[in-house]
């Protein structure tokens, strides 16, 4: 078979393996949970205080994509979105560490969930073993898997979140570290421009606030970390979090650019936030207005 040809062949056989289920599902329990749940991410920062979200609405937000999950547990579409609202729970409404580590861990848990389904239908489409292949080896064959890119995205921001609520010395010795790159270099080679470069912006995030362990993280760089952080900003230039992590790499990398740095962060401070993003454009807010504090002193 012609290599040209290999691609489109993938292709239909994951449409081929996505038609009947598409079809049972239409109209039907499982459809009607995703398009709530999706109605309750809507929903989240309303009546918001800052970057604290309202419990109440969070909670209904996670049970109502658990439902989604539970209607439909061999597709992605719903629990991506689970995954984004446990991110969205422990960073903007948990307030313990011991409840974020188990919302994180909840999180971290549907994502290699996630990995499994794409594993699975992989290996159907391509007759290959994949019982082994990280998200990155996984990636080419899995481009046409409806929800495998926001999937790998929200996996690697839960692993993340939960490795700072564990301890970044100790989540990275069990691995954390090499999970949440495969897992936003997947992001990068699927879609760079998704979601405002937040493949970049992981991978910039996490070799700045990685430890460098021997036979662990060696691999984590400075220079690693300003370059993915420059791209997020190129992929998107207004994001809050794509400024504020570049700017915080730069004061504690680039001493000569401090200034700048500064600069960035007033200006973030000033900005408006976006009304799709309200309560983590404020947190990014408040986290900017730390830092300027503490570099103050």
């Amino acid at each position: 078979m012609p290599r040209s040809a290999r691609p489109a062949l993938v292709a239909l056989l994951f449409a081929l393996a996505a038609a009947p289920h598409c079809a049972r599902a239409e109209g039907a329990p499982a459809a009607d949970a995703l398009a709530e749940a999706e109605r309750l991410w809507t929903e989240r920062s309303l009546e918001a205080t800052g970057g604290e979200a309202v419990p109440a609405r969070v909670e209904a937000l996670v049970a109502g994509c658990r439902k989604a999950v539970a209607l439909d547990p061999e597709s992605l579409e719903p629990r991506w979105r689970l995954m984004r609202a446990l991110y969205f729970q422990g960073e903007h409404v948990a307030a313990s560490a011991e409840v974020k580590k188990l919302v994180f861990e909840e999180g971290k848990k549907a994502g290699e969930e996630a990995l499994g389904i794409v594993r699975r239908r992989v290996a159907g489409a391509t007759g290959r073993k994949t019982e082994k292949e990280s998200p990155v080896q996984l990636a080419p064959a899995a481009k046409e898997i409806p929800g495998v890119v926001p999937s790998f995205l929200w996996a690697a921001v839960d692993w993340g979140k939960w490795a700072l609520v564990f301890g970044k010395t100790a989540a990275a010795r069990q691995g954390a570290a090499d999970r949440i790159r495969d897992y936003a270099a997947a992001v990068v080679l699927l879609d760079p421009s998704f979601e405002s470069g937040a493949g970049y912006r992981v991978l910039g995030r996490l070799h700045h606030q990685t430890p460098a362990i021997p036979f662990f993280t060696m691999w984590a760089s400075r220079d690693e970390a300003l370059k993915y952080l420059r791209l997020s900003v190129t992929a998107g230039p207004t994001h809050f979090y794509n400024r504020l992590y570049l700017a915080e790499a730069l004061w504690d990398y680039e001493k000569d650019k401090r200034s700048e740095a500064r600069r960035m962060l007033e200006e973030l401070v000033a900005a408006a936030p976006s009304s799709d993003y309200l309560v983590e454009d404020r947190r990014a807010q408040e986290d900017a207005r730390a830092l300027l504090s503490r570099w103050a002193k």
